[in-house]
């Protein structure tokens, strides 16, 4: 009888983990904002009210969470374009930090688990959006700006009609699991990011996703001139941006 209780305790034990490491990443997604054609403001998952599917956007946000100037403007821009946005927060899920310094611009290893975070968000948001009757489903893409690029780049889902990475150069050599472009060959993929970012400059990321691109045929790299990394300010990112969309959407 006793070993009997040992072994309930151990199971009694660990069926709660289980059940919280769910509940974890549906965080990211109940807290997503969400922008959607001809509105001005942000709503939420619960609040999508449409006549009809329209494309869908999955924007992952930065190593320190959503940046309202930045990330906000991206998904406000991409909505006029017809599309809904939808912004997984990693920040939501508990005891999560930021993974780098903002005063240093780099990656500072803080969470380490952040990589695998990223990607349980991308499939979760993903295998959400795949039964939500307001999708498109013949027009779901990804994009991430900075860490949220390096989770795109190490992305391998095959169901998104393209992926956009910005920020990021596809180059990380003191951690090969994060070195190079992990999607189907075939699967569309723009680039875009400036030569001189000062998160990269000078640093063992430094380079081009292009440079990681093996042959890839629906790849284009945007190179912006200057040394930000923010990118949604230039022009030049934002005609790029949605000329892919226009070019790779089914209609």
């Amino acid at each position: 009888m006793k070993k009997i209780f040992v072994a309930l305790g151990v199971i009694l034990v660990y069926l709660p983990s289980l059940s919280f490491a769910q509940k974890d990443v549906e965080l990211s997604w109940e807290k997503a904002p969400v922008y959607l054609p001809s509105k001005l403001s942000s709503t939420t998952i619960e609040q999508i009210e449409l006549s009809k599917p329209l494309p869908v956007l999955i924007y992952l946000h930065g190593c320190t969470g959503i940046y309202g100037p930045h990330d906000s403007s991206w998904a406000s821009y991409i909505a006029d374009q017809g599309f809904i946005v939808i912004l997984p927060d990693s920040m939501a899920r508990p005891g999560r930090i930021p993974n780098c310094d903002p005063k240093l611009k780099m990656g500072i290893n803080a969470f380490p688990n952040a990589g695998r975070y990223r990607q349980e968000e991308i499939t979760y948001a993903l295998s959400q959006v795949m039964k939500s009757p307001w999708v498109d489903k013949n027009n779901i893409f990804l994009m991430g700006h900075s860490e949220g690029g390096m989770a795109v780049a190490k992305s391998a889902h095959p169901e998104f009609a393209g992926k956009i990475i910005s920020g990021w150069t596809c180059i990380n050599p003191l951690y090969p699991n994060y070195d190079g472009i992990y999607s189907p060959k075939n699967l569309p993929i723009l680039a875009v990011a400036y030569v001189d970012d000062e998160w990269r400059k000078g640093k063992p990321t430094e380079g081009r996703c292009a440079d990681r691109a093996e042959g890839r045929t629906n790849f284009t790299q945007i190179d912006l001139k200057g040394w930000f990394h923010s990118t949604y300010g230039n022009s030049e990112a934002r005609k790029g941006v949605k000329e892919f969309l226009n070019h790779y959407l089914t209609r």
